[in-house]
C-alpha cells in the first residue's frame, strides 16, 4: 500500500532551511539557504527568499494535483495507469490545465524534483 502524505502541508522555517511537513508532521523536503552572499556564491547555494518560494510551492503541491484531478473528472477524461494510480494523468492535467500557462517542458522541470 503507497504511503500517504495528509494535507496541508506546512512549511517551517530554521537558521538553515525551511522545512516542508505534512498533517502529521512528517518531514517531507528540506530546503537549505545560505544568508552569507559570499558561503552562497562559492558554494553555489540558494538565497532565503528562492528557498522559500520553493519550499512554500512544494506545500502547495497537495491542491494543485487535487485541483487537477477534479477538473479532469469532470470532464470525463480520467485515466489511470497499468497499477491503478492517477499520478500520469495528475502531471498531464496539470499541463493540460495551463498551469501558468507555461509550455509543457518548463512545467514538466519544474515538478521533477517533486517525482
Amino acid at each position: 500500500m503507497p504511503r500517504r502524505f495528509p494535507p496541508p502541508w506546512t512549511v517551517d522555517e530554521t537558521d538553515a532551511c525551511f522545512i516542508v511537513k505534512d498533517q502529521t508532521g512528517q518531514k517531507l523536503a528540506y530546503v537549505y539557504f545560505e544568508g552569507e552572499p559570499g558561503r552562497r556564491s562559492a558554494a553555489d547555494l540558494l538565497t532565503r527568499d528562492e528557498a522559500r518560494r520553493i519550499a512554500a510551492n512544494i506545500a502547495k503541491l497537495p491542491d494543485m494535483l487535487r485541483r487537477a484531478t477534479a477538473f479532469r473528472m469532470t470532464l470525463g477524461k480520467e485515466e489511470r495507469s497499468p497499477r491503478g494510480d492517477l499520478s500520469g494523468s495528475i502531471l498531464r492535467g496539470l499541463i493540460w490545465c495551463g498551469y501558468a500557462l507555461r509550455p509543457r517542458a518548463e512545467v514538466i522541470s519544474d515538478l521533477m524534483f517533486c517525482w
